[in-house]
């Protein structure tokens, strides 16, 4: 099977490769089926390319690179809805929202995409702790106290 991407342009997949959200995505109903794209050169983002409209591609990073003690607590039919029984049948990936200035980047830590890695089946979630929010930025800056030079520095969360 093969698409033709905007960004990648001729991308070729299999079937097993699909991670389907038979709901679609919170606000995006009609984009049902997707496929992971890490490239070595974006690390530590990676892509989730609609196989339903070429033209559409998520950035998406792994919640815990943004908020190294990130908080999940999700709903049990969530879990039950895509078989996942423990930790090691799922992935978590938070939406990225790109901005023209790099600290208005923000990461969608509220509502990240669940998915089975064995099966493929994904939600897009929205967690039952309300600890984050859909727009938590990804660069946080250093407070004015621990900044002596007065220079604008930025951190990660």
């Amino acid at each position: 099977m093969e698409i033709l991407s905007k960004l990648f342009g001729k991308i070729e997949y299999s079937e097993e490769n699909i991670i389907r959200f038979d709901e679609g995505l919170i606000g995006i109903p009609d984009k049902k089926n997707f496929i992971l794209i890490e490239k070595e050169d974006f690390k530590p983002f990676s892509y989730l390319q609609s196989v339903d409209d070429p033209s559409f591609i998520l950035i998406v990073i792994n919640p815990l690179m943004v908020e190294k003690d990130y908080r999940y607590d999700i709903h049990k039919g969530d879990m039950e809805a895509l078989d996942i029984k423990d930790e090691n049948d799922f992935s978590l990936l938070a939406i990225v929202i790109f901005a023209k200035r790099v600290e208005d980047i923000t990461v969608n830590l509220r509502a990240p995409v669940l998915f089975n890695i064995h099966t493929k089946k994904a939600l897009q979630v929205i967690l039952l702790n309300d600890d984050y929010s859909a727009e938590e930025p990804l660069i946080r800056p250093i407070s004015a106290a621990s900044n002596t030079d007065g220079a604008d520095i930025f951190k990660k969360g």
